[in-house]
């Protein structure tokens, strides 16, 4: 991996330590100008006119298999979606919930994960059950919190892949072994791993998976992609379609729809250049490799661990067990507001990271074009805060 080539491929990283991916990723030059051709393509040509038309239906084919390559499934069970939370929104609204049912997340959650279940509570009468875990928890300890929480009403298991507030990596292929042979449904939120570690639907058995491509993939916002196993797509009902959901849509006398495609969650239109932007930064990730993505992001979150555990007054709120770990590394310095540490290291270093809420702490994202020299000069920082 020639970190200086993919470096010099990011401008923002010439003047920035940007450490910021676990929100929005920076996009290469090559992504941003894929979707600069094509708007300039439309704008001069339309973008329904003869050859325009075409190639723009061929770009979203393409994305769409870029999205199942990421995936590691069939382009048959992959959907290339506006955001993470779209995904979500598709599966969760499209299941048919009955009073008592329970989905069982936790205390760590991000909000597209635990709004959207609680709304699904008012309405149909879903019970949330929101199992207390300690970004230090053992898997096993994690393990048996979640099994404890299940009952003979437990209908889905609703979690991240990776916490976004303290880069836990959950044990999801042992959470679905828990679920499979019980007949619950298991949805990952994969806001923080698409781009970031490897993924392989193919064999984890996991039901359905939503991730974004602003993020660790380094696309722009606008573009995501949800799994949903094959197996499943009948009992998905579209709460948001269009005339793809049927067979002939200007057949108004004879309504037939298409119950085991994932073309009936299309209710319109989308952007074929944020589609184009999407496929480029795919194809840049894949020049890597998204597991030699993984084990770097790793090293990275390693050494910053290290280093920030050594400062008197900080404390390190993330896994120290590799396993347990990502590219995102929290940390909180006594005596000081997360917030307040934040604006420090831009101020006075330019480095980007964020805040998050809970746990309280400063949030660091590792990503593959990120070095050792920056993780010393955040380190640096943070020991002149102190």
């Amino acid at each position: 991996m020639d970190i200086e080539k993919i470096r010099s491929q990011i401008p923002v990283l010439d003047h920035t330590a940007y450490m910021n991916t676990g929100w929005s990723g920076p996009s290469p030059r090559q992504v941003a100008q894929a979707m600069k051709d094509r708007i300039d393509l439309e704008l001069e040509q339309g973008s329904t006119t003869a050859g325009v038309y075409e190639t723009g239906k061929e770009i979203q084919a393409q994305a769409r298999e870029a999205a199942a390559r990421v995936f590691n499934a069939s382009v048959d069970e992959v959907l290339v979606t506006r955001n993470t939370t779209e995904g979500i929104n598709i599966v969760l609204s499209g299941l048919d919930w009955n009073q008592g049912d329970e989905i069982v997340t936790c205390n760590l959650e991000h909000g597209s994960v635990v709004v959207p279940s609680q709304y699904l509570g008012q309405r149909y009468g879903v019970v949330v059950k929101v199992v207390d875990l300690d970004p230090h928890d053992p898997r096993e300890t994690i393990l048996a919190k979640i099994e404890a929480a299940f009952t003979p009403k437990t209908r889905m298991v609703f979690i991240s892949h990776v916490e976004y507030s303290t880069g836990l990596r959950m044990p999801a292929e042992e959470i679905r072994q828990l679920t499979k042979n019980r007949g619950i449904l298991f949805m990952l939120d994969g806001a923080q791993s698409g781009g970031h570690i490897a993924l392989d639907m193919a064999s984890s058995g996991f039901d359905f998976y939503s991730i974004p491509g602003q993020k660790w993939l380094l696309g722009y916002e606008g573009t995501g992609a949800l799994f949903i196993r094959k197996d499943h797509l009948e009992r998905i009902h579209p709460a948001h379609t269009g005339g793809r959901g049927v067979v002939s849509p200007m057949d108004v006398h004879n309504f037939q729809p298409v119950p085991d495609t994932m073309e009936k969650f299309l209710g319109g239109s989308s952007s074929v250049p944020l589609q184009a932007a999407f496929l480029e930064a795919v194809k840049f990730v894949e020049e890597s490799g998204i597991k030699n993505i993984e084990e770097r992001n790793l090293d990275l979150a390693d050494s910053a661990k290290a280093k920030l555990s050594e400062i008197p007054g900080v404390s390190v709120i993330s896994p120290s067990e590799r396993r347990d770990s990502s590219g995102l590394v929290s940390f909180s310095v006594e005596g000081q507001t997360p917030v307040s540490v934040v604006s420090k290291l831009w101020e006075d270093h330019h480095i980007v990271v964020r805040q998050v809420n809970y746990p309280a702490a400063v949030r660091v994202s590792l990503h593959f074009f990120n070095t050792e020299q920056e993780v010393e000069l955040l380190a640096g920082g943070v020991r002149e805060l102190v």
